[in-house]
């Protein structure tokens, strides 16, 4: 729009324009002169607008306030002494305004509870055929991003904001912003170029959306390119979640060193939960973002999440119970590795030699020597050798099956002291040397690094007669 300029003052024309001879101003009082004056008028007009942009002034963002009542109102009164309303393009035009100070307002019945006026309306002093140029302005309240949060909804406000991701145009209008304190989730946002650490000035209503405040119909207004790099707030799955009790609604957080527990493709999203600290968080690669991770992801593999960064998104699962997904924003923000374990097996005889009848004990030890990772589902074999008869086993992690002669060990963390399993046997065979055989099995969730010490065979003891 093309506004008109304010306070902008025409010529003033004098009150009386016929002649009047000497003697008629004789006979005129003082009296006279003043109800002269106090019926003198001036004209007010202007145009009235609404600031769309939250400029604060007119501007070509803005548009004008059609059939909006315009009033002139005694200062420290109620008193309106003109009234008029707005055409079309918004102008107003208030005749026969009397001699005197005045302000410019727009009607409450304008404003209503959505709108204010800007600033504190528009103080104007008419004189005697003055003619006065004024520009009115309605806009909307500006609320903090927590302010907003705390909002009923269906309130249109401007509020600002760093922008946390963009806008594609192909996507689903979501668009996420932080404040000092806070952050707002914006729905059906305009399409407009955003890049992720732009200052904006932001138009919307106050809305609900999956149980949480939101801001919909968001129109965003670009006030500084790349004001600001956002940075990750580093949680656990657990947290990411639950949004840390709804705090991180809405924020840009990563998660580290998850394990991938299943997969999923809902309406060609694919997703999957990963796994730390005890918990899972869904993490959703939308398709439109056409994200593809190497290696694939699966679960139940050597392949693990190193990281994965993304905007925390609630999800109302019709119950009434709000969780939190993770939503990846570019193929860089997820990270995967294979993970990779050393453990070291070896066995040995309590003694050097034994007869027929005699105990022994079969030793077996094992470690996740040097990581890098937790060995998890460790399981050994051993056989026990034929000239011995089982008897019975005892573990330190774990427990022995004599059927299918595997030691189901469990979880090896890195560096920990060595698991023992002894096993208790008598000497059933001839005479001669024993050895027994010890064997990792292979791991099925990580890569184990050093194949040479898998595998362990005793120093044989003997049998003697």
């Amino acid at each position: 729009m093309t506004p008109l300029t304010s306070s902008t003052r025409a010529r003033r024309w004098p009150l009386v324009v016929a002649t009047v001879v000497a003697s008629a101003w004789s006979c005129m009082t003082v009296t006279d002169v003043e109800l002269l004056e106090i019926s003198a008028t001036g004209v007010i007009f202007g145009q009235a607008f609404l600031d769309r942009n939250g400029s604060g002034v007119a501007d070509a963002g803005d548009t004008p306030l059609r059939l909006a009542t315009v009033q002139v109102v005694t200062p420290g009164t109620s008193a309106v002494a003109a009234t008029d309303t707005t055409d079309t393009l918004g102008v107003f035009i208030l005749r026969d305004v009397p001699v005197g100070a005045y302000q410019v307002r727009l009607s409450l019945t304008v404003l209503g509870d959505l709108l204010q006026a800007l600033g504190t309306g528009g103080n104007v002093t008419v004189e005697v055929g003055d003619t006065t140029l004024f520009s009115l302005g309605a806009t909307y309240p500006t609320m903090t991003l927590a302010e907003v949060l705390a909002a009923p909804p269906g309130k249109r406000v401007f509020t600002s904001g760093i922008a946390l991701n963009p806008r594609q145009f192909n996507g689903d209008g979501l668009v996420f912003f932080k404040g000092p304190t806070s952050y707002l989730r914006g729905t059906n946002v305009d399409r407009v170029t955003l890049a992720p650490g732009d200052s904006l000035r932001l138009l919307g209503r106050t809305a609900v959306s999956h149980g949480r405040p939101a801001l919909d119909a968001v129109t965003p207004i670009v006030l500084v390119p790349s004001a600001q790099f956002p940075l990750p707030v580093e949680v656990s799955a657990a947290a990411a979640r639950l949004a840390s009790g709804g705090t991180l609604d809405a924020a840009l957080v990563r998660i580290r060193d998850a394990d991938i527990k299943d997969t999923a493709t809902v309406a060609n999203d694919f997703r999957f939960w990963a796994h730390n600290g005890g918990d899972s968080v869904e993490v959703v690669l939308r398709s439109y973002l056409t994200i593809t991770p190497a290696p694939a992801i699966r679960p139940d593999t050597i392949v693990a999440v190193s990281q994965a960064t993304g905007l925390l998104s609630p999800f109302d699962d019709g119950s009434g119970t709000v969780r939190w997904r993770l939503l990846v924003r570019s193929a860089s923000e997820i990270t995967t590795f294979n993970k990779a374990a050393d453990v070291a097996v070896s066995t040995s005889f309590d003694t050097l030699a034994a007869s027929a009848g005699d105990t022994v004990d079969i030793i077996v030890t094992v470690r996740n020597a040097s990581g890098p990772q937790i060995a998890t589902g460790v399981e050994v074999t051993d056989t026990v050798p034929s000239a011995l008869t089982f008897l019975s086993s005892t573990a330190t992690r774990g427990s022995y099956s004599q059927a299918t002669r595997i030691w189901s060990v469990g979880n090896l963390p890195v560096g920990a002291p060595a698991d023992t399993l002894r096993i208790l046997a008598t000497v059933t065979g001839a005479p001669g040397n024993v050895s027994n055989t010890a064997r990792l099995r292979p791991l099925r969730r990580e890569v184990e690094t050093n194949a040479g010490n898998n595998t362990a065979v005793t120093f044989p003891f003997l049998v003697i007669s």
